[in-house]
């Protein structure tokens, strides 16, 4: 649901959390690890699944890139902050996207009967 490998492009979902700590998210959690003295935080909704030491982001936050985004893994609620990254560019046919609805921000009430990303 979060991943299209309809073509050689191999696009996934990701979420920023940059844009959880914006909005003030209430499901964002965080907490000290006692045994390295790191924070980490993370999403309760699992969102997204991993848990990222606070140290690296905010450091990351400083460059100019940033932090970047994290595979989602669940469904997005308003707040969040998605965007589409493709794992491979390319010229021709093979990377011609035959999935563009994959763009489009997730529906958790969408039927996924009709949901050509999972077909056989």
């Amino acid at each position: 649901m979060n991943e299209c490998r309809e073509c050689c492009s191999f696009c996934d979902r990701i979420l920023h959390p940059s844009g959880c700590i914006q909005s003030g998210c209430r499901f964002l959690y965080s907490y000290d690890d006692d045994s390295t003295g790191r924070r980490f935080m993370g999403c309760l909704n699992k969102i997204f699944k991993v848990e990222i030491d606070v140290g690296v982001f905010e450091e990351a936050q400083r460059t100019r890139h940033g932090y970047g985004g994290v595979k989602l893994t669940g469904t997005p609620i308003p707040q969040c902050r998605v965007s589409v990254e493709s794992a491979y560019g390319g010229d021709g046919e093979a990377f011609r996207c035959v999935n563009p609805g994959f763009f489009d921000v997730p529906d958790e009430h969408a039927d996924p009967a009709f949901d050509i990303r999972d077909r056989l």
